[in-house]
């Protein structure tokens, strides 16, 4: 598969940093898919994760062209799901039981949103 890649660091107006993202483009099939969305954790519940996710995908669809996006979030990571969920993302597919974290076994969820959805 050809991918692109690319990392992104969000910048407050005083350019104090936010968050990263990366962000990658399946060629073939012309899906972007979102490696890493991080935010500061002194920033988190304020909207900046929903804010990074808008101008991602603004710039997903309106400057790659790319038809929808997908990423990766472990299920147990409900938050930062609910914030995909905000934005317009969808559950795809939910691999069970697929990372070990401190004697734990996490799921992981696939999902995507489709250019016509945002």
């Amino acid at each position: 598969m050809d991918w692109t890649d690319s990392a992104y660091v969000a910048t407050e107006n005083s350019g104090q940093v936010a968050g990263f993202f990366c962000y990658s483009v399946n060629i073939a099939d012309n899906i972007g898919f979102l490696k890493f969305v991080i935010v500061d954790k002194t920033k988190r519940g304020k909207g900046y994760g929903k804010e990074m996710l808008n101008l991602t995908l603004q710039f997903a669809f309106q400057i790659t062209g790319t038809k929808a996006v997908q990423l990766n979030v472990f299920s147990e990571n409900v938050l930062t799901k609910q914030c995909y969920e905000k934005v317009g993302f969808v559950e795809r597919k939910i691999d069970k039981d697929v990372f070990a974290y401190k004697g734990e076994l996490w799921s992981r969820c696939n999902m995507i949103i489709p250019k016509q959805s945002f």
